[in-house]
């Protein structure tokens, strides 16, 4: 674990250098696995084309099959997304010159969200159902269009509205928090073994051992950076 925090602050510091290259992206995914595609927002079909170091840009879709996992890393303050399989999203931002304004918006699936404090922008959720807004907490989300929504809450709190009811609920560490398509909301302290567990160990964060970084800029130039680690 360590070794990954080290690649990501090694990443961070080529995104400083290189600023007039990844002007537009928004996000980098640190892992991806088993059947991940990536639509971009120009795009009008996924492609299974997904590795270590893709850029995202703003409303790039990412689809998870069922043996599919991918880990994204936000640019601007190190926010991750940890998306499992048979999940469906849009990635957005929108840039400031000191923060990313972010959305995830989900069509169905699972996610984990490790977000940082937001001091300037906004880290918002959004499902058929539910608009979860986030500060800075770790929780996570399981979507379904027609049961609706639960999130497991680790730390910190998140703050979710129904998109039917405009019902407010506020879930902390260890409650999970319910939101239906009929306008119902609750939140009750998490059974054990309730919450979705992650994946991740320190074995897989030595699974890959090179980093392919991909830079473009406004006039479709293109640069690729290669990084070696164990």
């Amino acid at each position: 674990m360590k070794k990954l925090h080290l690649l990501i602050v090694i990443i961070f510091l080529l995104i400083l250098s290189t600023q007039a290259w990844s002007a537009d992206k928004i996000a980098l995914t640190l892992k991806a696995r088993g059947d991940t595609r990536l639509k971009r927002a120009d795009g009008e079909k996924f492609k299974s084309n997904i590795k270590p170091g893709t850029s995202l840009f703003n409303e790039d879709h990412l689809k998870t099959g069922k043996d599919g996992y991918a880990v994204l890393v936000f640019l601007d303050d190190k926010s991750q997304i940890k998306i499992r399989e048979n999940s469906e999203m849009m990635i957005a931002g929108t840039r400031t010159t000191e923060a990313i304004s972010k959305r995830i918006s989900m069509q169905f699936g699972t996610l984990k969200a490790e977000v940082s404090p937001q001091r300037k922008g906004e880290f918002i959720i959004a499902t058929p159902t539910s608009v979860a807004s986030v500060k800075g907490t770790t929780f996570w989300v399981t979507s379904d269009p027609v049961m609706g929504d639960v999130f497991y809450g680790e730390s910190g709190s998140v703050e979710v509205t129904n998109n039917e009811s405009g019902a407010v609920i506020v879930v902390g560490a260890n409650e999970t928090g319910t939101s239906t398509p009929d306008g119902q909301v609750d939140v009750e302290a998490t059974p054990e073994g309730a919450a979705p567990t992650d994946e991740e160990d320190e074995d897989d964060a030595e699974t890959y051992n090179l980093l392919r970084i991909q830079l473009q800029n406004a006039q479709g130039d293109i640069k690729d950076i290669k990084i070696e680690y164990k």
